[in-house]
């Protein structure tokens, strides 16, 4: 008789709680975006272990909020935010991926240039052209406002007005699944001890919130 798993439970009441937040705040969405919005709620989870093993990394916390109020965004149709939050989860991202602190002074051209040469180290299959091309679409979105040229009442309508799902969430949906791929697998392979540390003896709940082909990634970096 095979040794009982006591993280089943676990990973059921995980599932749950993403199912009704879905259920609460995303039910109109289609099948396929639901998927891709359930992918994403895995990775806050995926952190909020992280932080239970390290409550005091600010860059976890900030990584955390950036994603929920990202969520947030989408359903209040608030584009400008979405890309400010798509920018500050890249470069909270690539900091902890370096293993640098929030107060550690570095460009972002640098610790891009560092990732790179973290991919060649491990010599990784990680997609950095969507990390590079997200980073430079929301930095572009961000800088070159486009209602730097509103007058003050149609700028003001603007911010306060009810704008209801942003456009093209689908397409946003699928961007934000490939981005995160990349850029959760990276942080597996530098901060493997950390995670292996904050789901010991829960790697079922690890390979349900990162999905079978990061968790192969887990164990491929994982070090005796």
């Amino acid at each position: 008789m095979g040794k009982f798993d006591l993280t089943i439970k676990e990973v059921s009441e995980v599932k749950g709680e993403i199912q009704r937040f879905i259920d609460l705040e995303f039910s109109f969405l289609e099948i396929k975006d639901k998927n891709n919005l359930i992918f994403i709620l895995k990775k806050i989870v995926f952190l909020k272990y992280l932080i239970r093993q390290e409550s005091s990394n600010y860059i976890l916390n900030a990584l955390t909020s950036d994603i929920m109020y990202l969520i947030g965004n989408m359903k209040k149709g608030e584009e400008r935010y979405y890309y400010f939050n798509i920018r500050s989860i890249i470069e909270q991202s690539l900091r902890l991926i370096n293993n640098l602190t929030s107060t550690d002074t570095i460009s972002n051209s640098s610790v891009m240039e560092n990732t790179d040469s973290i991919v060649n180290q491990y010599n990784a299959s990680i997609n950095m052209d969507i990390i590079k091309d997200e980073y430079i679409k929301s930095c572009r979105y961000v800088h070159g406002n486009e209602n730097a040229n509103m007058n003050l009442a149609v700028m003001y309508q603007d911010c306060i007005q009810e704008k209801g799902i942003i456009e093209g969430i689908s397409v946003k949906l699928n961007q934000l699944v490939k981005l995160l791929q990349a850029l959760f697998d990276l942080i597996i392979i530098t901060q493997n001890n950390l995670i292996d540390a904050a789901f010991f003896r829960r790697k079922t709940i690890l390979e349900y919130l990162v999905g079978t082909k990061s968790f192969i990634v887990f164990e491929t970096y994982k070090q005796e």
